[in-house]
């Protein structure tokens, strides 16, 4: 088993979205995007709580973020609001050869945290 955490302060993708927002496709998928804009005055927490699921994924890749790009990992939500992983190029072998990792995001104040476990 291996896991992952990765905490992010919110203000800082805030900071980052509202000054290079068009750099934003380069970190995160159409969907992802859509999916943050759809939470009002949550979509910064929501777009940090997404960086810290991608940045807790590859810890528990064990590799950090050394091939493809970003978007090959992508944060989805179920209809209840789950998060869950799709996993996009090199990152698809790896779900072949091992289930998806569980993914807990959560954010409050001025935090947002992602855990990832693999079995």
């Amino acid at each position: 088993m291996t896991c992952g955490i990765d905490i992010v302060e919110i203000k800082r993708i805030e900071n980052w979205a509202v000054t290079r927002g068009n750099s934003l496709s380069r970190f995160y998928t159409e969907g992802e995007l859509a999916y943050c804009e759809s939470r009002g005055p949550g979509k910064y927490a929501s777009l940090a709580g997404i960086f810290a699921a991608k940045e807790a994924f590859w810890k528990a890749v064990g590799t950090g973020f050394r091939q493809g790009k970003w978007q090959d990992v992508e944060v989805a939500h179920d209809d209840l609001g789950a998060p869950r992983f799709i996993l996009h190029g090199p990152y698809c072998a790896v779900a072949e050869l091992r289930s998806l990792p569980a993914l807990s995001i959560a954010h409050d104040g001025a935090y947002a945290i992602a855990q990832v476990v693999w079995p």
